[in-house]
């Protein structure tokens, strides 16, 4: 089996990933790392409004985007890193999209579906307090 993608309103400079466009104003909207994952699906909504999809399913993919995973990846700068592999696995500009969703799973294994949820300075001072406990 090969490789399966489906685009729709956003397209890439390879058929597997890499930088991401929007089909409409043509600004890079994010990127994504074609040798860090097994399954990607990311929906964003581009400021200049149009909304679009990529999916790129590989042969030994084990996901079933429509069940929920709850999981969320390590974020460094704007880009979703695997918790398991550190892995960067895509990375989103957040001043050129409205919104964004993604399910993503890793080389190693692991899934993820939801964005980092705390802010940036919160994490530093949890990772902090951890480092210090330890």
């Amino acid at each position: 089996m090969k490789v399966c993608n489906k685009k729709s309103g956003l397209h890439t400079l390879s058929r597997n990933g890499s930088l991401i466009f929007c089909d409409n104003c043509e600004k890079i909207l994010g990127s994504s790392n074609k040798d860090a994952y097994k399954f990607l699906n990311v929906s964003i909504v581009c400021t200049c409004g149009n909304y679009g999809s990529i999916e790129v399913a590989k042969p030994e993919n084990t996901s079933d985007p429509s069940k929920r995973v709850n999981k969320m990846p390590k974020e460094k700068y704007g880009v979703q890193i695997c918790k398991r592999c550190g892995r960067p696995l895509l990375g989103v500009i957040s001043d050129r999209v409205r919104a964004y969703s993604f399910y993503v799973e890793c080389v190693c294994g692991e899934k993820y579906d939801m964005k980092s949820t705390f802010s940036k300075r919160l994490g530093e001072t949890m990772q902090k307090l951890g480092e210090i406990k330890k």
